[in-house]
């Protein structure tokens, strides 16, 4: 649909005018850049494959000075036609193997690129050091490498093994007659030298080929064979294209090409070694659109005058709308990072108006239900901790007989003016009275584990008197414990069960009950254990069923105890707390409370994030 105003016209020609010249601009820069990178690279790439069979012919080079030094030695030369009909079990062909193997030792030890050096000679006599992996049917005659190498006019000759390595083959003519050794026709052959080398060693040579983008390179001989191959050697694909092309190149008398020859989106470079070997490189042909894909610095030019051309009609568009927009986007950035009492100027546009009031309108019920939320909130909160506060108090009343605290003292002096001295009576009163005053007056606060112990104690003393040979107390307490803290006589019920439930119930005499305290790191632990009749598996797990679900026991009030304490650690020390509750028919009950150090906790966690 056409636009209706003359300013939105304006705008959408501008638009149009500058993408037409945009587009325009870019073509041209992007083609001119394109046929320049694109001489360049194959310029640089044509002396890559120069230097690169400038090295492969340094190397081909050096191992045939090292097989030329081979064959005109004073042992290939002298004796080796000696030995050629020789018994290989004979005294002086023992010698001369010898004295041979330790002549090729000089040249193998002395390169790391060497795999082995075999001395062919005879009918199938073979001398050789190093690796020994290679095997050949028949003598010297009858291997590839030497019949390639016997037709080649310098009598040297590179060909691939069946287990992936190279060998250079030399054949050893006799120079005895003083002939020159490049007539090699004009002399006998007695044999041949092969020596021996990974592929790699060639591969090496060719490494600054590989910064030439998809680019593949083969090594080939003369008929053909192929000997080195990067990326990797296939009976199908590159190889066959590449000899393909080879023999197109041959066709058209192997004058070198301004760009070299052009196949299947490929272009190929040929260059040929003094041995008659051809390296062939071969990589893909960038197209124009190809190079506009990956174009860097074109790009951005035409992209910075797109800019520049596009400033004319933003700077039209932006100061009539942008900033009215920019004041509505800031209230609305405002009431997202929570500010809702903020409100959305009036900007003097219709419509962006309308949309600041809805807003405006919008945050203002968003605060109202927030506001209630929190009150609604905090209510909860009150209701909650006045429950836990009642369930606290209540669990309080059940161990606060005041009253009974004064009758006692008065009991205890009453009976110790009729006596006249201090009986069990007045022991078990002091006992009680102890008990009591901690119950009156520190029910609600926190008291140490050591006398949390004394507490204990004067209980565990009140019900030798009622279970008088029923039951003996250990005590195991570590020191470090005895300072931590904990709620008041939450102690007692652990001893009451293990002397109410296990010991009075056992069959044994005097159940011994074991009380223990430890800390460390961090860990308050306090066990109460007896040896006494212990529960069977079914009560055990209703008891603990009880606690994880916070409800209290029903059956005949046991474990109300537990549940108790429970409760009260709990809401004390939260998820720092844990009670462990183990149980076997006849062989007694431990209750094992866990308290975790919350300091500790926060300084072991402070460094584990340094760390």
């Amino acid at each position: 649909m056409m636009p209706t105003s003359m300013r939105s016209r304006m705008v959408l020609l501008v638009l149009l005018l500058i993408m037409v010249l945009t587009m325009a601009v870019a073509f041209i820069v992007l083609r001119y850049n394109y046929q320049s990178a694109k001489s360049m690279a194959d310029d640089y790439n044509h002396q890559l494959a120069l230097d690169t069979m400038e090295s492969l012919d340094i190397k081909n080079k050096k191992y045939g000075e090292i097989s030329l030094q081979i064959v005109m030695s004073h042992l290939v030369q002298e004796r080796l036609p000696r030995m050629i009909r020789a018994d290989t079990a004979d005294e002086a062909y023992l010698v001369f193997k010898t004295e041979l193997v330790g002549f090729l030792n000089q040249y193998y030890y002395t390169s790391d690129e060497i795999e082995s050096i075999r001395v062919w000679f005879g009918d199938d006599n073979i001398l050789f050091v190093g690796e020994s992996k290679l095997k050949g049917d028949g003598g010297y005659e009858q291997q590839p490498g030497y019949r390639l190498a016997r037709v080649s006019p310098t009598h040297l000759a590179w060909v691939s093994n069946d287990n992936g390595t190279l060998s250079q083959w030399h054949v050893i003519t006799s120079f005895q007659s003083k002939r020159s050794p490049n007539n090699g026709s004009a002399n006998p052959v007695i044999g041949a030298v092969e020596i021996n080398m990974k592929p790699q060693r060639l591969l090496e040579s060719m490494d600054k080929l590989k910064v030439i983008p998809n680019a593949r390179f083969s090594y080939v001989n003369e008929d053909d064979s192929l000997l080195v191959q990067y990326p990797e050697v296939r009976r199908d694909g590159p190889f066959h294209s590449d000899t393909a092309m080879l023999q197109a190149f041959r066709a058209e008398g192997g004058k070198p090409l301004a760009s070299g020859l052009r196949s299947d989106g490929y272009i190929y470079i040929f260059e040929r070694s003094y041995l008659g070997i051809y390296l062939i490189i071969s990589y893909p042909v960038q197209t124009f659109l190809q190079y506009v894909a990956v174009a860097g610095v074109p790009i951005a030019l035409v992209a910075l005058l797109v800019l520049l051309l596009s400033l004319v009609g933003v700077l039209y568009i932006s100061q009539m709308t942008t900033k009215p927009l920019r004041m509505l986007l800031k209230g609305i950035r405002a009431f997202g990072e929570g500010s809702l009492d903020e409100k959305i100027p009036i900007t003097g546009v219709r419509e962006i108006d309308l949309i600041g009031g809805g807003l405006n309108r919008m945050a203002r019920q968003i605060q109202q239900l927030l506001e209630r939320e929190v009150q609604f909130k905090q209510v909860e909160h009150d209701l909650a901790m006045k429950n836990k506060q009642a369930e606290l108090r209540a669990l309080r009343n059940q161990i606060n007989p005041h009253f009974l605290f004064n009758t006692l003292q008065s009991i205890h002096s009453v009976a110790l003016r009729k006596t006249g001295q201090e009986t069990e009576i007045n022991r078990m009163i002091i006992h009680l009275s102890k008990l009591l005053r901690e119950s009156i007056y520190h029910i609600g606060n926190r008291v140490t584990v050591e006398e949390e112990l004394n507490n204990l104690w004067a209980y565990v003393e009140l019900q030798q008197y009622r279970f008088k040979g029923r039951f003996r107390v250990k005590w195991d307490v570590h020191y470090e414990s005895l300072s931590k803290t904990l709620p008041c006589l939450i102690l007692q019920p652990l001893m009451e069960n293990a002397i109410n439930h296990g010991a009075f119930h056992a069959e044994c005499e005097e159940v011994p009950i074991v009380v223990s305290s430890s800390y460390l790191d961090g860990i308050l632990t306090i066990c109460v254990r007896d040896e006494g009749c212990g529960m069977h598996r079914e009560t055990l797990e209703g008891l603990k069923w009880s606690l994880d679900g916070e409800r209290a026991p029903s059956t005949n009030g046991h474990g109300v105890g537990l549940f108790n304490t429970h409760n009260r650690l709990k809401y004390e020390f939260g998820d720092l707390y844990a009670m462990r509750i183990e149980s076997r028919p006849d062989a007694g009950t431990s209750v094992r409370l866990i308290i975790r150090d919350q300091n500790q906790l926060n300084e072991r966690q402070a460094v584990e994030e340094h760390v």
